[in-house]
């Protein structure tokens, strides 16, 4: 599935460089030497060229899981009838416990098999929100250690988790409209230490790939520009010491308007919307579920210019809702799709993409409604576009991070619509190979 619309090509031929590029993609004469679709690696020292006959195959690109959680892979469906909050909230949910009272070895063998799902579902990169400050994002580091899996780790700041160079810890009670701070400087719980919250906030944005806030009503507007301050200062020391071409500049993604009662609690606290608040304060790149937005939040999302990523089960099975998906399409949003907490989802875009556009046609009562690429380019372009990142898509100076499907399993062939096909069909099952920098990671049938 070529380019950025996905377009099916019959007959064609992918060249791969020796960095894990692709360096071209003739579509319109098939080599001699070969017939069929292939995968080429591009000449090698010795001026060699390796030629792999995918002949049975349909090439798409790797897929992205754009939001997930990892860590909790600890409690896969503990509280499994419990509404939100009691799941999954950072501050008192069966989740913040679970994950405090963890060995970190257990933590970290629980995270390293949930990657290799996703490796062995053709989840080539995953976004993690990764909790617990500095400290989190270490533990997420070593577990996926020599794993070919690409991440992205979207930290943030854990007052719950000690920083042993920071003279501040902070606490935020359930209804997050005010905070305490014990200071050992001042000695004054009412005064917060603001360079030390940027001291924190700091480190964490030099070790990974951005922020990735939980809840709004769960940070204080303080709290919100605060993060924004440290993202601003860190950009221009990027400029000042000209490292800006070396690292991408950080993302900052937040959950907003998931669930009825954030919505109604925002608007009772601060008179805004979840949505309302942030982007005036914290002002993210990318807004994660906005399952229940008002017609205003949608309209001041589309001004700003900003990307959503949905997380169709995780919905469903918090009953939080369905997404407004019409409604996003017809603003043009850039939309992303992520599998969520993995003790409330497993990692497995395929399942992901099949609810999506079966619940969806049900909401709409309309069998035409969600067209299956729209949905297939949500789990792998979109991604790439949404982390502007080379990835997700088959074309010139892309990373080649391909999956191998097999077009003639039983429950495919024969395939009439490809995109319907894999959209809705398609399993781990007749994922037969993954391909991450051109290297094949995974093979569970003889390609080469």
């Amino acid at each position: 599935m070529f380019g950025k619309e996905l377009q099916i090509v019959q007959n064609g031929s992918i060249l791969i460089n020796e960095h894990g590029m692709i360096e071209d993609v003739p579509l319109s004469k098939r080599s001699p030497e070969k017939r069929g679709n292939t995968i080429t690696n591009s000449v090698n020292k010795d001026n060699k060229i390796d030629i792999i006959d995918a002949e049975g195959f349909i090439l798409l690109p790797g897929l992205i899981n754009s939001h997930v959680h990892i860590g909790d892979s600890i409690g896969k469906d503990i509280s499994a009838n419990s509404d939100l909050n009691q799941r999954i909230h950072p501050q008192y949910g069966i989740k913040k416990t679970i994950l405090e009272r963890t060995p970190r070895s257990q933590l970290m063998q629980m995270i390293r098999n949930a990657a290799m799902s996703m490796l062995h579902k053709g989840i080539t990169t995953f976004v993690d929100f990764r909790e617990g400050g500095l400290e989190g994002i270490n533990l997420l580091q070593n577990a996926v250690e020599g794993l070919p899996i690409k991440k992205i780790i979207l930290g943030r700041i854990d007052f719950n988790v000690n920083d042993k160079d920071a003279k501040t810890t902070t606490r935020f009670p359930k209804n997050g409209k005010d905070f305490e701070s014990k200071s050992k400087t001042l000695g004054n719980p009412n005064v917060i230490e603001e360079n030390d919250i940027i001291h924190q906030g700091s480190k964490i944005i030099e070790n990974c790939d951005g922020f990735g806030i939980s809840g709004a009503n769960e940070n204080t507007n303080e709290m919100l520009r605060l993060y924004n301050k440290i993202i601003t200062k860190y950009k221009q020391k990027q400029k000042q010491i000209e490292l800006k071409s070396h690292k991408k500049d950080p993302v900052v993604a937040i959950h907003a308007a998931e669930a009825e009662t954030a919505v109604m609690e925002s608007t009772k606290n601060y008179k805004k919307t979840e949505i309302e608040r942030t982007v005036n304060t914290l002002n993210p790149d990318i807004y994660i579920h906005v399952t229940n937005p008002s017609d205003s939040d949608l309209q001041l999302l589309h001004e700003k210019k900003k990307k959503i990523v949905i997380c169709p089960r995780a919905n469903g099975v918090l009953g939080t809702g369905f997404v407004p998906i019409r409604k996003l399409l017809e603003y043009n949003f850039e939309l992303g799709i992520g599998t969520d907490n993995v003790m409330l989802n497993s990692p497995d875009m395929f399942r992901e993409m099949d609810f999506l556009i079966k619940s969806q046609r049900a909401v709409e009562k309309d069998a035409s409604f969600l067209d299956a690429k729209k949905v297939l380019k949500m789990a792998t372009v979109n991604g790439g576009k949404i982390f502007n990142l080379n990835i997700g898509s088959i074309e010139k100076g892309y990373q080649a991070d391909l999956l191998f499907i097999d077009k003639y399993d039983l429950d495919l062939y024969p395939i009439h619509d490809p995109h319907m096909s894999i959209v809705h069909r398609c399993t781990e099952r007749q994922l037969k190979a993954v391909m991450i920098n051109g290297n094949f990671v995974l093979e569970k049938t003889a390609i080469r």
